[in-house]
């Protein structure tokens, strides 16, 4: 008889998972502007609201153009990018500030 090699066991999920590389994610820095709509838009512009949101992540920058204007709230890459609800947030937390 002919001996027969062994095949490598099946990992298990266990495994699979020890096996893996933790990944090291850090938290992006945001930097947040506000900007003057009429002066970069143009005088008869609609938007109430401009800002320039800059993302700082593992050495890559990412920046956004936040407005507001009569159809809500939008971003340069589209109204689900993260940086709206970064906006608004800081949006609303400068205009309950004001207000105490």
């Amino acid at each position: 008889m002919a001996k027969v090699k062994k095949i490598a066991r099946k990992r298990t999920v266990r495994n699979l998972k020890a096996t893996k590389k933790s990944v090291k994610t850090t938290t992006p820095v945001i930097d947040i502007k506000e900007l003057d709509p009429v002066r970069k838009c143009g005088p008869g512009t609609s938007v109430q609201v401009l800002l320039r949101v800059i993302e700082r992540a593992e050495g890559v920058s990412t920046s956004h153009l936040v407005f507001f204007d009569k159809h809500g709230w939008y971003c340069d890459h589209g109204p689900t990018c993260p940086a709206v609800a970064l906006a608004r947030k800081q949006r609303r937390s400068a205009t309950a500030s004001r207000r105490r």
